[in-house]
C-alpha cells in the first residue's frame, strides 16, 4: 500500500515556495532541480537595480515515474508486471513565507496486487489525496502534510495520515544536502497492515552534483538517501514491532527537455534505488534483505 506520497510530496511542496522548480524527490516524483528564470539585464550605474520577478501565484506540476518495483516506506506492494505512478500538484503562494498545496499521486499496476488477479480488481491500486501548508523562516521550511491513501480498486484498506515536515535550505554551501526530515501520525488506518496505529520518522539528504554542463540540457546527478524509522507500532510483523524499517540509497540522473520549453518545463530523469529492509519489512520482502529498484520518469512544471 500507499504511495511515496508523503516523501516525494512533500518534498515537492517545499520547492514551490521559492524561485526554482524541483521535478520528483524534490520535486514529485524522481528528478532534479530546473530553474525556469533568468538573470536580470546589467544596468546602467544611472539607473536603479530593478525589482526582482514576483513569485508566481500559482505552479502546477505533472508528471509520472515508471519503476520496477514499488515499495512504500520499505513496506512491499509490487515488484511485477509494469507499474505507473502518474501524479498532478497545485501550488499557491498564499502570503509572503506561505504556500498551499493539493495534489493527488497514483499507482497503476499491470502485475497480482493490480490486473493480473482472479479477482476481477482495476489495475488502478492506489489514489492518494493530498494537500500541504508550507511556511518559510530563513532557511527553515516547516510544513504540515495531510495524505488520504485509497486504493480504488480495494487492494487495502484507507489510511489516513497527518505528516510534519522540516526541510533546510543549504543550497549556499558549496556542497547542498538538502536535508529533509518527516514525522508522521497514523489517524486512520496502518500502513504496515497491522493492529495499531503507527508513528514514522523520516530522516533524509537529496544532494545533487552537476556531471555536464550545457546551457540547454546539463546533466545533473542526485543521489538521495533516507532511512525510515517506527517511533510507535509503524513496521509491525508476527515478532512485534521493528524500530528500524529501511534505508534507501540511490542515484538518479536528470536532464532537461530544453526543446520543449516555453511557459513550460520539462525534465527526464532514470536512476536506481538500493533499499535495505528490517526485521518485518524482510519478512514482506520474500525474505531478500536487499532489493534493487530501477525507475525512469518525466515531470513538467507550468
Amino acid at each position: 500500500m500507499r504511495g511515496t506520497a508523503a516523501g516525494l510530496l512533500a518534498a515537492g511542496l517545499l520547492i514551490l515556495t521559492g524561485t526554482t522548480a524541483l521535478a520528483q524527490n524534490a520535486t514529485l516524483a524522481a528528478g532534479q532541480a530546473t530553474g525556469s528564470g533568468t538573470a536580470a539585464p546589467t544596468t546602467a550605474a544611472s539607473q536603479p537595480a530593478p525589482d526582482p520577478p514576483a513569485a508566481k501565484p500559482v505552479t502546477l506540476t505533472l508528471g509520472s515515474d515508471f519503476p520496477t518495483a514499488y515499495f512504500f516506506r520499505g513496506i512491499f506492494q509490487e515488484d511485477k508486471g509494469f507499474i505507473m505512478q502518474p501524479f498532478v500538484d497545485v501550488g499557491i503562494a498564499a502570503a509572503p513565507g506561505l504556500t498551499i498545496n493539493a495534489g493527488l499521486w497514483n499507482s497503476v499496476h499491470s502485475g497480482p496486487s493490480g490486473a493480473d488477479n482472479d479477482d476481477g480488481r482495476s489495475a488502478w491500486y492506489e489514489t492518494d489525496f493530498y494537500a500541504s501548508a508550507t511556511f518559510q523562516a530563513g532557511k527553515v521550511k516547516p510544513g504540515v502534510l495531510y495524505t488520504s491513501y485509497t486504493s480504488p480498486n480495494d487492494a487495502f484498506n484507507t489510511v489516513q495520515e497527518l505528516a510534519l515536515v522540516l526541510a533546510v535550505d543549504d543550497s549556499a554551501n558549496k556542497v547542498a544536502l538538502n536535508p529533509k526530515a518527516i514525522l508522521a501520525f497514523e489517524l486512520d488506518g496502518q500502513a504496515d497492515g497491522g493492529s495499531s496505529k503507527g508513528t514514522y520518522l523520516e530522516l533524509g539528504v537529496r544532494p545533487v552534483f552537476p556531471l555536464a554542463a550545457h546551457d540547454k540540457y546539463p546533466l545533473t546527478l542526485a543521489v538521495p538517501a533516507k532511512m525510515g524509522l517506527s517511533l510507535n507500532d509503524y513496521y509491525e510483523g508476527v515478532d512485534g514491532s521493528d524500530t528500524f524499517g529501511y534505508f534507501d540509497l540511490g542515484g538518479i540522473l536528470s536532464v532537461p527537455l530544453a526543446f520543449m520549453n516555453g511557459k513550460t518545463t520539462w525534465e527526464i530523469h532514470g536512476g536506481v534505488d538500493i533499499l535495505w529492509f528490517g526485521g518485518n519489512m524482510k519478512a514482506l520482502n520474500g525474505g531478500d534483505g536487499v532489493k534493487a529498484v530501477g525507475v525512469i520518469g518525466f515531470s513538467m512544471i507550468y
